[in-house]
C-alpha cells in the first residue's frame, strides 16, 4: 500500500461526514451520489468554484486524490498542512509536467482513485473551456476506468471574475462510467471528444432553461479581470466596477443583477446581456485585430500596465524579483524595474495561465516559472488571450 494512504483515506472521510454538511447548505448544493462500477477509477469534472474537490468528495463513496495547481505549495505551513492532509497531485500552472502523469499513474497503480479538473482552469465566461490535448492520451495508458462529472450553477455561484459568493443553486452528477473496454476500443480523439461533450456546460443555456436567483453581496466587482474592452468607446481597461455596477468613462453604465445579467442604468440599451457574449466579442476583437498586431512596430506596446511585482516561482516558494511596469509587445513581455528589465520573448514562453483572477503564471522554455502579481482588479485575460493567438503563428 502507498505511504500514507489509510491516513488520507481517514481524512477523505472525516471531511465527507464534517465539513460536506457545511458546504451543502452553504452553497445549496445538490447531487447524485456515484456508484462506480470497478476501481480504482479516474474522475474527469468541469471546474467553476475553489469548493469543487469537497463537492466532488461529497459525491462519490471512495477516497480521491485531486491534481491541484502548484502554486498552491507555495504557502509555506500551510502548504505543509495541504501535503499532510490529502496529498494532491501539483501541476505546475505554465508548464507541461510530465511529473503529473507519472504521479496519477503512480496512484493508481497502488488502488488510489484520482480526480482532475479537464480544463486545468475556471471559467471567466461561463462555458466550459476546452481540455488539455494529452488527456485522452493520458486515459488510455491509465488502465481504469473513466467517470466523467459535471457542475451546473457553480459559475454564478462563485464567478471566476468575483470574490464574493452568491447563494442560488448548485447541482452535480455523473454524466456517464466508461469501462477500460470501452477505452481501449476508442483513439484518444475519441476519448477527448467524449469528455468535452459530457463536460461541457454554457451557464447561461442552463440559466435560459431554468432561471434562478443567485443573490450576494457586491456582485459586479471585479468584473474587469473578466472584461477588458468597452463595446462602447473600444477603450482597452476602461471598465470600472462597484457594487453591482460596470461602467466606463465614456459613459457606459450598467447592472449586473442576480440572474447574472446586464441590464442598463441610463437609457442606452446593453451592448451584451451576458458576460459570455462580452468575451465572445473581445475573443473576436482580438482575432480580426491579429495581422494588425502582428505589423506593428515591435517597439510598440500593445498593453501596459503599472504597479506589478514580478516573482520567480520556485518549488516551495516564490521570491519577488522585481516591481514595476508590464508591458506587451508583438514578440515580447517585457517587465520594466527601477534597476532592471526582464525580458521574455513569446517564442521562449511554453504556456501562460492565470491563478485566481489576476496573477499571470507562466513559464520558458528552460523550465523557470513565474508569477506576476498586482493588488488591484487588472485584466490578465487580454495578456493569455493575445499571447494565445500570436504564438499559433511561432515555430519554435
Amino acid at each position: 500500500m502507498m505511504k500514507g494512504l489509510r491516513w488520507h483515506r481517514f481524512v477523505f472521510r472525516a471531511l465527507q461526514i464534517f465539513l460536506g454538511p457545511i458546504l451543502k447548505r452553504k452553497l445549496n448544493y445538490h447531487y447524485e451520489k456515484a456508484k462506480p462500477s470497478g476501481r480504482p477509477y479516474i474522475i474527469l469534472a468541469n471546474h467553476n468554484t475553489d469548493y469543487d474537490p469537497f463537492l466532488i468528495g461529497m459525491a462519490f463513496p471512495d477516497h480521491t486524490y485531486f491534481v491541484a495547481s502548484e502554486h498552491i505549495f507555495r504557502w509555506g505551513l500551510v502548504s505543509k498542512i495541504i501535503h499532510f492532509m490529502v496529498a494532491p497531485i501539483p501541476r505546475v500552472k505554465g508548464t507541461t509536467e510530465i511529473y503529473t502523469a507519472r504521479e496519477i499513474l503512480k496512484r493508481l497503480k497502488a488502488g488510489a482513485n484520482v480526480c482532475m479538473f479537464a480544463e486545468g482552469n475556471r471559467s471567466f465566461s461561463g462555458e466550459t473551456e476546452r481540455i488539455f490535448p494529452a488527456t485522452g492520451k493520458l486515459i488510455k495508458r491509465s488502465g481504469v476506468n473513466l467517470i466523467t462529472f459535471r457542475f451546473e450553477g457553480g459559475y454564478f455561484t462563485s464567478p471566476r471574475w468575483s470574490k464574493t459568493l452568491r447563494k442560488g443553486i448548485m447541482k452535480g452528477r455523473v454524466v456517464r462510467e466508461y469501462t477500460v473496454e470501452e477505452l481501449k476500443k476508442m483513439t484518444w480523439e475519441e476519448i477527448n471528444s467524449a469528455i468535452q461533450n459530457d463536460l461541457y456546460v454554457n451557464e447561461y443555456e442552463e440559466q435560459k432553461k431554468n432561471p434562478v436567483e443567485y443573490k450576494g453581496k457586491r456582485l459586479a466587482e471585479y468584473l474587469e479581470t473578466a472584461l477588458f474592452l468597452c463595446p462602447k468607446c473600444n477603450g482597452i481597461d476602461t471598465l470600472k466596477s462597484k457594487d453591482d455596477r460596470l461602467f466606463c468613462k465614456c459613459g457606459l453604465d450598467l447592472k449586473y443583477n442576480t440572474y447574472g445579467y446586464f441590464v442598463s442604468n441610463n437609457d442606452e440599451k446593453p451592448p451584451f446581456e451576458t458576460v459570455l457574449d462580452w468575451c465572445r466579442y473581445q475573443d473576436g476583437y482580438i482575432r480580426d485585430n491579429l495581422n494588425r498586431i502582428r505589423n506593428m512596430s515591435p517597439d510598440e506596446p500593445i498593453y501596459t500596465d503599472a504597479d506589478q511585482t514580478l516573482w520567480k516561482a520556485d518549488w516551495g516558494k516564490n521570491r519577488i524579483i522585481g516591481k514595476g511596469t508590464l508591458a506587451m509587445y508583438n514578440n515580447r513581455l517585457v517587465f520594466k524595474s527601477d534597476d532592471k528589465e526582464f525580458v521574455f520573448e513569446l517564442k521562449d514562453i511554453t504556456d501562460l495561465q492565470i491563478i485566481e483572477q489576476t496573477v499571470i503564471a507562466f513559464a520558458t522554455h528552460d523550465r523557470q516559472a513565474y508569477e506576476i502579481k498586482c493588488d488591484y482588479p487588472r485584466n490578465a485575460l487580454k495578456y493569455r488571450e493575445l499571447i494565445k493567438y500570436l504564438k499559433e503563428g511561432i515555430v519554435t
